[in-house]
């Protein structure tokens, strides 16, 4: 009997020493940092993942104060919050995960999502904190709200170009087939810029493939001569430049050189002198005879807004040779080369 008596013990001893080495194994091997403290916010222990975290040997923190691995305002709020749960057992953090900031050995900062377990051995209690850095979450999430910030206000730019396009052409319109013919083309128009930017994930567009998504538009290859040095234009420019070269395209093509089998256009662009200075000239050649119109239309108005947006001016020559418009601008990205970067029409 005895001797089964001491086997069971023996037994049980073994399960117990066998359970300890299981459990500090998962401490020893968690991915994430763990550490306990004392109800008085003593460290008793950190697994190497918080060693490596916090970037302390576990022979610096055991038996400090806890708060040396918080930044502000957490280090200085953390004893008075555990004093008040002593006092009183109002929770704020235990059982209840929450984002809070660490602060390294080297004084580096980063965000943390902390939650703690309380617990008592030998009728003294103590708190189990499990942290992970989510730094990079947090930078994704940063991205994201950036990214959707930023596609809010392309959106409402894009709502209002449309609407005053759309207001602009119903105005001008000399019937409704004409109204709708024009504000389809110049929705396209829209849309194919929005296609060039697209491409550079809207970080800009380079002036001469707005030019080349305006000539394949408009089916005019064989008869525009374009050229002139790389130029990078903002969003808002780049959109402004498409809507007023096909407007530009578009009079051509009903009363200038389009119009007309022999007739050519030159289109070049140059950039220098001041810093991001460029000057864009658009010269029809072969059509028929031009005239000053009696008024002024949505494509003059488009240009001159063009003009605006890149910080410059605009001119519109309605010579008898053929229609001259030039732009000079002094706000746009100045990212010309020195060679040419003619368009291969």
């Amino acid at each position: 009997m005895r001797e089964a008596e001491e086997s069971d013990k023996s037994a049980d001893v073994h399960d117990l020493v066998g359970e300890e080495g299981r459990y500090r194994a998962i401490f020893d091997t968690a991915v994430d940092a763990i550490v306990v403290i004392d109800e008085m916010g003593v460290v008793r222990a950190l697994n190497p993942s918080a060693q490596t975290l916090f970037g302390y040997d576990a022979a610096e923190v055991i038996g400090q104060n806890v708060n040396m691995l918080m930044a502000e305002p957490y280090r200085s709020a953390h004893d008075g919050y555990l004093d008040r749960y002593r006092r009183t057992g109002e929770r704020r953090i235990i059982g209840v995960g929450r984002a809070v900031s660490g602060q390294r050995k080297d004084g580096s900062t980063f965000p943390l999502e902390l939650s703690v377990a309380e617990w008592r051995e030998n009728g003294e209690r103590f708190f189990t904190g499990i942290m992970r850095d989510v730094t990079e979450r947090t930078r994704t999430e940063e991205r994201l709200r950036l990214m959707v910030n930023e596609l809010n206000h392309r959106v409402k730019n894009t709502l209002a170009t449309v609407q005053s396009v759309a207001l602009q052409t119903l105005r001008n319109a000399v019937s409704l087939d004409s109204a709708r013919t024009a504000l389809n083309e110049r929705l396209l128009a829209l849309a194919k810029a929005h296609d060039v930017l697209t491409r550079e994930s809207w970080d800009g567009a380079d002036l001469a493939d707005i030019v080349a998504s305006a000539i394949e538009a408009h089916g005019a290859a064989a008869r525009v001569k374009a050229e002139g040095p790389h130029v990078r234009l903002q969003p808002k420019p780049a959109v402004a430049l498409a809507m007023a070269l096909h407007e530009l395209f578009t009079n051509a093509a009903k009363y200038g050189a389009l119009r007309h089998d022999d007739g050519v256009i030159h289109l070049t662009w140059s950039a220098g002198g001041a810093p991001g200075a460029l000057r864009l000239v658009w010269q029809e050649h072969g059509g028929p005879a031009v005239a000053q119109p009696k008024r002024r239309g949505f494509g003059a108005r488009l240009i001159d807004g063009l003009a605006r947006d890149m910080a410059g001016a605009a001119t519109l020559e309605f010579r008898p040779e053929g229609l001259r418009c030039v732009v000079t601008a002094g706000d746009v990205e100045d990212g010309a080369s020195e060679a040419p970067g003619g368009l291969r029409a």
